[in-house]
């Protein structure tokens, strides 16, 4: 009688999930639909993931990004690690990177929490940078993660700490 329940559970929650994820139904709907309560319905519809009852595939460039950053971030244990995706028909270009690191590097910069930001040189990264909006933090410090600036402050183009 116990793999009886089972499989009628497993039965409500592909159910639920069918309602949910594909039909698109709220879970007060699935409640009424299903003859359960609401809190009943939200635990199908969980069960049903739990279950890998269903599965989702983002069909899109970023889905390839986003699996690579995870498996850089694992690999080197890296806190934030983003991967974006270049433009088709300009592979070349900086603008995509240099947008979402202008981004996260002015939500960083915004913070009222001191933080070291080190950055690094080259196209992308001092596209990012003139992307960014001026801000007075005196509590934050910027640091230079390559070698070859001068003792007195000067460095080449791409040097963006410079």
């Amino acid at each position: 009688m116990a793999v009886e329940n089972d499989k009628s559970r497993l039965d409500d929650a592909a159910r639920a999930g069918w309602l949910y994820f594909i039909a698109g139904h709220t879970q007060d709907e699935i409640a009424r639909m299903l003859q359960v309560s609401r809190a009943s319905a939200q635990r199908l519809v969980s069960l049903c993931l739990a279950e890998r009852l269903i599965t989702f595939r983002l069909e899109h460039p970023i889905a390839a990004c986003m699996e690579l950053a995870s498996r850089l971030k694992e690999r080197f244990n890296l806190v934030h690690c983003e991967v974006v995706p270049a433009d088709p028909a300009a592979p070349q270009a900086t603008a995509g990177i240099a947008e979402r690191c202008a981004n996260l590097l002015d939500a960083t910069l915004r913070s009222e929490t001191p933080v070291i930001v080190a950055l690094g040189t080259g196209r992308a990264v001092r596209a990012a940078v003139e992307r960014v909006t001026p801000i007075d933090r005196p509590n934050h410090q910027i640091v230079s993660l390559v070698g070859n600036i001068s003792a007195d402050g000067s460095a080449s183009f791409y040097d963006t700490v410079g």
